[in-house]
């Protein structure tokens, strides 16, 4: 168990140091002070250490927790509409856990000085998020092939990057990648991989494709955010 934990300890020290490397060399070539290094160093440790805790708390929680979830839900084959309700709920929640949206959605209202809250955004790209989880589902209690459900979305996100400003597109997109983070992927994999065996079907044809739909969902989600508050501005006057 030592021997394990060790193992994977040092895989993630191996993926993050080369990165780390690079930035100092790159700091020193440009000559760029180190104004703090015992907290460069302290914070290595600890995005080591957080790296480390989170990914064995996924893999033995979360992950096994999401594929009982997905094999369970056989049991509400008859009502769809309750599964893809219930992998709404589990989509929305997964993507508030995401540490990358919650910095990404922080940075945006910083910048913004306010006038795009961080709460909204991040709750915008949370609905967006479930309900591409949603129509992964339906994707997989139906059998259906994956353009019926990724040819209107990207219909749709065309049609928004036209009249939506270009800063609302771009943030839209970067918040739909944030969501792919290491609870949202897991989770969705396994909840669409259990629920595809569950009921019999190739996992490999019909289990994937959650994570995209999830992704086109919150970049449609975060888009439209800004045209449906201006649409209930007008009709509360």
């Amino acid at each position: 168990m030592l021997r394990t934990l060790l193992s994977d300890f040092f895989t993630i020290f191996k993926s993050v140091t080369p990165f780390l490397l690079t930035l100092v060399v790159l700091k020193l070539a440009l000559r760029s002070p180190f104004t703090a290094p015992k907290n460069y160093f302290i914070g290595f440790v600890l995005v080591l250490l957080g790296l480390f805790c989170l990914e064995k708390g996924v893999n033995m929680c979360l992950q096994p927790l999401a594929d009982d979830v997905g094999h369970a839900l056989i049991r509400l084959r008859p009502y769809a509409w309750a599964i893809m309700l219930i992998c709404f709920g589990i989509g929305f929640f997964a993507t508030l856990v995401e540490p990358a949206l919650r910095n990404l959605s922080q940075q945006v209202q910083e910048i913004t000085v306010g006038d795009m809250s961080a709460k909204a955004l991040t709750y915008a790209t949370a609905v967006g998020s479930a309900l591409g989880m949603a129509l992964g589902i339906a994707k997989v209690i139906y059998d259906k092939p994956m353009v019926w459900f990724v040819g209107p979305i990207l219909v749709l996100l065309f049609v928004l990057v036209f009249v939506s400003k270009d800063f609302y597109a771009s943030v839209a997109f970067d918040c739909a990648a944030a969501t792919t983070g290491p609870v949202n992927i897991p989770i969705n994999a396994a909840i669409s991989l259990g629920l595809a065996t569950a009921m019999g079907l190739d996992p490999m044809r019909v289990g994937f494709g959650l994570v995209g739909l999830s992704c086109l969902g919150a970049a449609t989600s975060v888009m439209l955010a800004p045209m449906a508050t201006r649409l209930i501005a007008l009709f509360v006057r």
